[in-house]
């Protein structure tokens, strides 16, 4: 018996990817956001970034970020509830922050629950820092937001952070120069 080694690769998200993002969006986050709201995202948000990670053909996770001008403000991160806890989280952070790079942004901005922390540990572990927090801001029980920001992504500090994350991941599609 031979044991093929399967193939964890980062890519675009394409319009027939949508239903298995909506459907792990589903299984994670309490208001998943309504059913065309990706189209939209991929046909008409210019400042639109989506990718996916794939194993073999099944999507493990997805992400996004709006390009604002000199700042990439991240929409949405998530990995499939069976898939938590492998790394999948930071690879898909890795490449929306390579994606900033490209895009000239300058800083990275997100939202996320305070009862999140799993992401918020692991935006901090990028060099997030909480700057604030939007009152009520999750519709479904009134949470707030609290508001993360990164420093400069062109700081040595920022880079050479970026560079050791960088390293220790091993999926397809991430280049491993930081920028």
């Amino acid at each position: 018996m031979m044991q093929l080694k399967s193939r964890t690769l980062v890519g675009p998200m394409r319009e027939e990817d949508i239903p298995q993002v909506q459907l792990i969006e589903k299984e994670i986050f309490p208001t998943p956001w309504p059913k065309n709201a990706y189209y939209r995202e991929l046909n008409h948000n210019r400042s639109a970034f989506y990718i996916v990670l794939r194993r073999d053909d099944q999507i493990v996770g997805y992400a996004g970020l709006w390009k604002m001008s000199d700042e990439a403000h991240i929409t949405t991160v998530g990995v499939r509830v069976g898939e938590q806890g492998k790394g999948y989280g930071h690879a898909l952070m890795a490449a929306l922050i390579q994606r900033a790079y490209q895009l000239g942004s300058r800083w990275l901005t997100l939202e996320v629950r305070p009862s999140n922390d799993v992401a918020v540990r692991l935006y901090e572990k990028f060099g997030f820092k909480v700057i604030g927090r939007r009152r009520g801001y999750y519709t479904d029980n009134n949470e707030d937001a609290i508001v993360m920001w990164s420093d400069s992504i062109h700081t040595t500090a920022f880079k050479r952070r970026f560079k050791e994350i960088l390293d220790s991941i091993e999926i397809e599609g991430l280049d491993s120069t930081p920028a």
